[in-house]
């Protein structure tokens, strides 16, 4: 097997030495021709779309991160671009990026979505289903990326992207290759009236503006033949105005200020987020392949509400500010051994994670009566989390078709909780043709909760104010999984990439995440026993001129109790789910997206579209909602410049159909405020490479 299946990697860099001394550095990995929907060597499902892929949809390189996943089955948008894979609450899956794991906290919420741009991606695979033991903490899936290098795709490219909602985001990007030193920078900025989903289902969100960066850096050097050391540095920030309801009653009277109007409320939450990367890939003696990387990761969350407005619609005004500095150290072995291909590794983390929350509430006399000056109530946590596990895996060649993936890991969380576990896996891979396999295998996991919670105390310190909440354990607990899947896939010719798969997975202390308060930071809370089901089915069609997919998407998450968090439901809801199993909404029943895009001499046509049968809400998610449907189209052409050179202009349409989707109600488990998708938009880009 070669360094890059052994780690992980879509593709590994190797040098060559010349007579003449020079060194030339090579990049091998999968065609892009070989992308759509396939099985990985160990058993997973692997969904896979190339940086062509990518230019095909209808916004192109500027598209957000979360439609380039939306491609993909078992895949949903929730509100504020927040992704769902299998049906899973959204911090429950990893991002790797060149075969290292990114720290899982950054999941925790959609900007970081806005660090992992399109511009830089060579190459994306979704791996979900029976994950080899290499994979823990947040196994809904992995996103795996592998990063345009400077010495395979030298050059570069500017694009300004205008349009509607007042936007603009200018952006550029490029690479080269020096010796044996290659690197890729990339960075954009963004503002527009699109910080989060509106609120309201006009064409306009109210206060909804943004201004985001974005930087992203690899860098690799090529130490010796079979040695390589490179570092990814990433960082992201975005001030970000929360979306308003005119026209509200206000709720609370504050001294001295007799009126004020809902849509004038200026509320803020704001992000940081940067991440470094070093790691050091190699061959060692005897053929095995090593990887050790260290990462650093700083990540803060912080609410400045307008505290008038919030006091008198409330009954809350809290300035929150989270922060989570984290270290990690990863190391992975692969050794051929005959029919073995032989795997051991371990991760080390500490989560240093902060919270600062300081609140103005009405106080609440003990028959009843609030008053209308407000006091301020402190609720403030701190907490050093440790992550450690270790694991070995074996994939196991028992005959010319028949594989088996065999893993055994140990993992252990300290702090705020505190749990370890022994979870084992198994797969097995056969092979009906050359271009037919199957795969079915079982595996536990322990999923880890999102750190970005609450103070364990902040049930306390609300108690006789505006802000009282019912009791409930604040510490959420780790979520014990037991996963069975099932799937084909087929290759149709050179064109057609075919797979249908199906997955059932017990759970026990389910990971949610609610929004405590008017805090719009959310925070882990666990169900009781459940069970999640899905069908999946993809299709990807992929010549020089046209590429396209479809997905249909099938499944459920059933859930019943809530062991921890109680304090995110009324007491009426919490009885229900105690009493009842309720259907959560995170996915709708029935999922489909398809798309494509067709190239004829200089223009290049892109469409794509998504329906949902529509998320849960109201009382204990008994009410379904309305169908979502969007559509996206764009048109570009390539002109060439009389001073040479390319010029490609893009027009793009967002939601042609200027259809009203409604994804969130007011009302729902941990949701006080309505959330649709975006209205009719039309966006213009120019791009130019060079």
């Amino acid at each position: 097997m070669g360094l890059a299946a052994a780690l992980g990697i879509a593709a590994a860099p190797t040098l060559c030495v010349a007579e003449d001394g020079s060194a030339v550095i090579t990049v091998t990995g999968r065609a892009a021709s070989a992308a759509g929907p396939s099985v990985s060597p160990a058993g997973a499902n692997d969904y896979a779309v190339s940086n062509q892929d990518i230019e095909a949809m209808p916004m192109g390189g500027t598209s957000p991160m979360t439609d380039v996943l939306a491609q993909m089955p078992g895949v949903a948008i929730d509100q504020n671009q927040q992704i769902h894979i299998r049906d899973t609450e959204g911090p429950q899956f990893q991002y790797q990026i060149n075969g290292v794991m990114v720290p899982f906290d950054i999941n925790t919420n959609p900007p970081f979505l806005s660090m992992i741009n399109p511009s830089f991606v060579k190459r994306l695979d979704l791996l979900d289903g029976v994950l080899p033991s290499r994979y823990s903490y947040a196994t809904g899936g992995v996103v795996d990326i592998e990063t345009k290098d400077g010495c395979a795709e030298p050059g570069g490219s500017v694009t300004v992207l205008a349009g509607g909602l007042e936007t603009l985001q200018p952006g550029a990007q490029f690479g080269g290759c020096a010796g044996r030193f290659s690197y890729y920078v990339s960075g954009l900025y963004h503002q527009g009236d699109d910080a989060f989903s509106s609120a309201t289902p006009g064409p306009r969100p109210i206060h909804d503006f943004t201004r985001q960066g974005q930087a992203f850096g690899f860098f690799a050097l090529q130490l010796d033949p079979a040695t390589r050391l490179s570092l990814v540095l990433s960082g992201a920030a975005s001030d970000n105005q929360l979306p308003n309801v005119a026209g509200q009653t206000p709720q609370f009277v504050l001294a001295g200020v007799p009126g004020y109007a809902s849509a004038a409320i200026k509320s803020q939450l704001n992000f940081r987020d940067s991440l470094a990367m070093l790691s050091l890939t190699g061959a060692a003696p005897g053929g095995a392949t090593y990887q050790l990387a260290y990462s650093a990761h700083f990540i803060s969350q912080r609410f400045r509400p307008d505290a008038a407005g919030e006091l008198i619609f409330q009954g809350v005004a809290s300035n929150a500010a989270h922060y989570d500095v984290d270290n990690t150290l990863q190391g992975h072995l692969a050794q051929d051994i005959g029919a073995h291909s032989l795997e051991a590794g371990f991760y080390l983390g500490e989560y240093r994670v902060t919270a600062e929350d300081s609140s103005l509430v009405f106080p609440v006399s003990a028959d009843g009566v609030v008053g209308d000056i407000p006091e301020r109530r402190v609720a403030n946590a701190r907490a050093t989390n440790g992550v450690t596990g270790v694991y070995l895996n074996d994939l196991w060649k028992v005959t010319d078709r028949l594989s088996a993936n065999l893993g055994l890991r140990w993992d252990r969380l300290s702090g705020f909780t505190n749990h370890q576990q022994i979870d084992p896996t198994l797969n097995l891979i056969y092979a009906l043709s050359p271009s037919a396999s199957l795969h079915a295998g079982v595996a536990r996991y322990m999923q880890v909760p999102s750190f970005q919670g609450i103070a364990p105390n902040t049930a306390e310190v609300f108690f006789g104010t505006t802000a009282a909440q019912p009791s409930g354990i604040a510490n959420p607990l780790t979520e014990d999984d037991l996963e069975t899947d099932a799937g084909v896939s087929i290759r149709i010719g050179r064109h057609v990439t075919l797979s249908q798969d199906a997955f059932f997975e017990s759970t026990s202390h389910y990971l949610d995440t609610g929004q405590f308060g008017v805090v719009p930071i959310f925070a882990p809370f666990n169900y009781g026993k459940g069970h999640i089901w899905g069908e999946e089915v993809a299709v990807r069609y992929r010549d020089p001129r046209l590429s396209a997919y479809a997905n249909l998407t099938l499944g459920q998450n059933w859930q019943k109790g809530v062991a921890t968090g109680q304090f995110n439901f009324d007491p009426d809801e919490l009885s229900f789910i105690d009493d009842h199993a309720i259907l959560l909404d995170h996915q709708p029943f029935v999922g489909i997206s398809a798309g494509g895009g067709f190239r004829v001499g200089p223009y290049q046509l892109s469409l794509d579209g998504v329906y949902s049968s529509g998320l849960r809400g109201g009382f204990a998610d008994q009410q379904q909602l309305p169908t979502v449907v969007e559509v996206n189209a764009a048109v570009e052409r390539r002109f060439r410049l009389p001073w040479g050179g390319v010029l490609v202009d893009r027009l793009t349409v967002v939601n042609a159909l200027d259809r009203i989707n409604l994804i969130r109600p007011a009302e729902g488990i941990g949701i006080f405020q309505s959330a649709y998708g975006p209205r009719l938009a039309v966006f213009n880009s120019l791009t130019m490479p060079f």
